[in-house]
């Protein structure tokens, strides 16, 4: 009879074990699952971008990338904050390749903007958006702000050639329940 209780126990210690083990490679499992799964992404932290240095070839003089600081905007408390990238120290810091650096992070938000036109005469650089600003405007005055002061900003922190930047919508003034620029009026000034 002690033989039946001991054999009866030894077999619900290996049942035990067995659940246990199943449990744990199930557990296992679901980390991967998780750290596989690209919507995940929760307690993953984005790199921080540093200044580069890169060995240019032939020379002892390392090649230096410069970071360029621009303005984006978190949806999640409705803010601007700034972003970086790096860029070589000979590239020609353009208006229209800050804006693109600004479309880029306004769209890692979901915020589409359509940008027709960039140009600068006389120290003023004038952005000329599509119609979809004003669907914006309508819906979000706010965000619409947020929008304009993420791109005025950028440009003028950014480009030495610019001094002031305005706004246009389809070649027009810009003109949305909102904000109004008649005639080019400057939105933003050095």
């Amino acid at each position: 009879m002690k033989k039946d209780i001991r054999l009866a126990a030894c077999i619900v210690v290996i049942i035990l074990l067995v659940i246990l083990c199943i449990y744990m490679l199930l557990s296992e499992k679901e980390k991967e699952d998780d750290l596989n799964d690209p919507s995940n992404m929760g307690n993953i932290a984005v790199p921080t971008q540093r200044l580069i240095v890169v060995p240019s070839s032939g020379t002892d003089n390392p090649l230096l990338l410069t970071s360029i600081k621009y303005y984006a905007i978190k949806l999640s408390d409705m803010s601007i904050q700034t972003a970086e990238e790096a860029v070589g120290n000979n590239v020609t810091v353009t208006p229209k390749m800050i804006s693109e650096y600004v479309t880029t992070a306004l769209e890692d938000e979901e915020i589409n903007i359509d940008i027709r036109d960039i140009t600068v005469s006389d120290k003023l650089c004038k952005i000329d958006f599509s119609e979809d600003i004003r669907s914006i405007a309508k819906s979000d005055p706010e965000l619409e702000k947020l929008i304009l002061d993420a791109y005025a900003m950028s440009i003028i922190d950014n480009c030495e050639d610019v001094d002031a930047v305005t706004f246009t919508i389809s070649g027009m003034d810009y003109s949305t329940g909102s904000i109004s620029l008649p005639g080019g009026k400057v939105y933003l000034k050095k």
